[in-house]
């Protein structure tokens, strides 16, 4: 029997769905191409799997007994079709790592650059991603190793912290209020119009946690998803950002300031493996000069 891994998935995907439109969507293909590649996986296998009318579609009694083989040969599939992907990243020098913007531009240029010096050929590739996206690539094997800002705990990561970096206020030199706030306190810091990033990043979720624990709203006068866009509306006066030392650094110019805090809250910046899997040589050797770069954020 001549049977593709992708025409077993068809018949799994449309026994489920049982929908012929939405198949043909899932594995973009016109429902003509769809029909045609049913017909050719029944002839193959020669039997009916599927009745269909103008009304319904439903499964043959054949087809229902084949189902579940079909399932389990194509999740055995890619479950050996992943091993096999990893034992290849393995044996070749690739490196994929997933890090957040700030960490991927103030950490990893320095030891990237190291390791291509001692390994020229080596094919590395930095997603600079979000914590949840750098996780969600990490558990599907699509990167070797993690660098995120938020302590994670999860049953099947391993998390090592190498720094804590604290929290500043960016602003324009000029602006007022800034000077007169000495230490960190909610209270005055809510009073000022502050540019943050939207909901769902890991600063967002850290700076409304210490207005939460005191009790207090966060209420920001602007959203932005990108740091040098913050940098331009601090600039220009429109607000005051508050953000890792590290990502405050990035966008740092003549025109911006760093306030650092007495007794700002720090952040968690460390490295995300995965338990089950031993690290490949490069990702071992990353970890040790990403230890060694990380060191400086806390300082400044």
């Amino acid at each position: 029997m001549n049977l593709s891994p992708r025409q077993l998935r068809i018949f799994v995907s449309l026994a489920q769905s049982l929908n012929f439109s939405r198949t043909a969507d899932q594995f973009c293909v016109a429902q003509p191409t769809l029909s045609k590649i049913v017909r050719e996986i029944e002839q193959e296998v020669g039997v009916r799997l599927f009745e269909r009318t103008t009304r319904s579609v439903k499964l043959t009694a054949d087809g229902e007994a084949l189902v579940g083989v079909a399932s389990r040969v194509t999740q055995e599939f890619e479950v050996g079709l992943t091993e096999f992907e990893e034992v290849a990243r393995r044996r070749i020098q690739r490196l994929s790592i997933a890090a957040l913007p700030t960490l991927a531009a103030m950490v990893l240029p320095g030891p990237v650059a190291a390791l291509r010096a001692e390994m020229p050929n080596a094919f590395i590739r930095i997603h600079d991603v979000f914590t949840d996206q750098a996780l969600d690539l990490l558990r599907a094997c699509k990167v070797d190793l993690a660098l995120t800002g938020v302590d994670v705990v999860h049953k099947d990561l391993d998390y090592e912290e190498i720094v804590c970096e604290r929290f500043v206020l960016l602003s324009s030199r000029q602006h007022p209020g800034v000077r007169k706030i000495r230490a960190w306190s909610e209270e005055e810091i809510g009073a000022l119009p502050i540019i943050t990033m939207p909901h769902g990043t890991g600063t967002r979720q850290f700076v409304e946690a210490a207005f939460i624990s005191k009790g207090l709203p966060f209420r920001p006068c602007m959203e932005l998803n990108n740091l040098t866009s913050i940098a331009k509306f601090v600039k220009a006066g429109c607000g005051v950002a508050v953000l890792p030392l590290s990502g405050a650094q990035l966008v740092l110019d003549d025109g911006l300031f760093i306030t650092s805090l007495r007794g700002a809250p720090e952040r968690s910046i460390g490295i995300v493996t995965r338990r089950d899997t031993e690290l490949p040589l490069l990702a071992a050797k990353m970890v040790m000069s990403i230890r060694q770069s990380a060191s400086s954020l806390g300082k400044g």
